[in-house]
């Protein structure tokens, strides 16, 4: 069993890529070929032509979890179809989920979305760390035992993230004592392109981990941003852009976002190591 690190990173260098496409479709936004449909069958519909148009320059899709949600049963059955198909084409598959509880709660959470015969089986799965250990050690020992990644919130994008993430504590900032638990749990973390300097800190604690890179494009984060995320020799991250692709205009757009997210990673991060 290959683990989902290696995995990933064998991707990336296969592609010469660390584009994630974020699969976040809202039934009215769709083009309107799309709105011909039932909201569950157009939100599959869809991202099986956005998964055909990026397939080559991304190395894996981001569904998040509410935008299936939102659609009650027909919406988990997008979700299941939607992680089939791009497995099919050879992606690997992150669920957006910031899940995280404890005991038999979190078993049951990841059982869910990354046991092989759960009803998602990604391939990885994000998790929210505010519980402490035995909140996200469920997840941990799962995806060890079949090969899945688990990605740690440490520094989110969002504007308000400041409001706790950089506290002050006798440890760090918070955000740095959830990096230092991240390093010791040896899993992949979630640091926003919209804080590059606490990303480069979170950098330097957590030498081992892949970090997902959420922010790029439609919340301000510029390929440069991403830059201190990545290691030295341009490995150890993936950047993730949602809006920016999968709204662009359609039909060329979406192809034509990613591919210009592409080259504009490549141009900072030079070679993937």
């Amino acid at each position: 069993m290959i683990a989902f690190r290696d995995r990933l990173a064998a991707e990336q260098q296969r592609k010469q890529s660390c584009v994630v496409v974020g699969l976040d479709p809202r039934f009215e936004k769709l083009p309107e070929e799309f709105q011909r449909l039932r909201p569950g069958e157009a939100v599959a519909a869809f991202n099986r032509a956005i998964i055909d148009a990026v397939e080559d320059l991304c190395v894996a899709v981001k569904p998040q979890l509410a935008f299936y949600e939102l659609y009650g049963a027909e919406g988990f059955q997008a979700l299941r179809e939607t992680v089939d198909y791009a497995r099919d084409k050879g992606l690997l598959t992150l669920l957006d989920a910031k899940r995280g509880d404890m005991g038999s709660t979190a078993e049951a959470y990841a059982q869910a979305f990354l046991h092989p015969q759960g009803p998602f089986d990604a391939d990885a799965l994000t998790v929210n760390a505010y519980l402490g250990s035995d909140g996200v050690r469920p997840f941990l020992d799962l995806a060890e035992h079949h090969g899945k990644g688990v990605f740690v919130l440490v520094k989110t994008s969002n504007p308000s993230s400041g409001e706790l993430q950089d506290l002050e504590t006798d440890r760090g900032q918070v955000f740095e004592v959830v990096a230092r638990m991240v390093d010791a749990w040896n899993c992949e973390a979630v640091v926003g392109g919209t804080w590059p300097e606490q990303a480069a800190r979170a950098r330097e604690l957590m030498p081992r981990a892949t970090i997902l890179v959420p922010g790029y494009g439609a919340q301000g984060a510029t390929a440069e941003d991403t830059k201190p995320s990545f290691r030295a020799d341009g490995s150890g991250a993936i950047v993730n852009s949602s809006r920016g692709i999968i709204h662009a205009t359609w039909p060329d757009g979406p192809r034509h976002a990613a591919l210009t997210m592409r080259d504009e990673l490549r141009a900072v991060t030079g070679t993937l190591g």
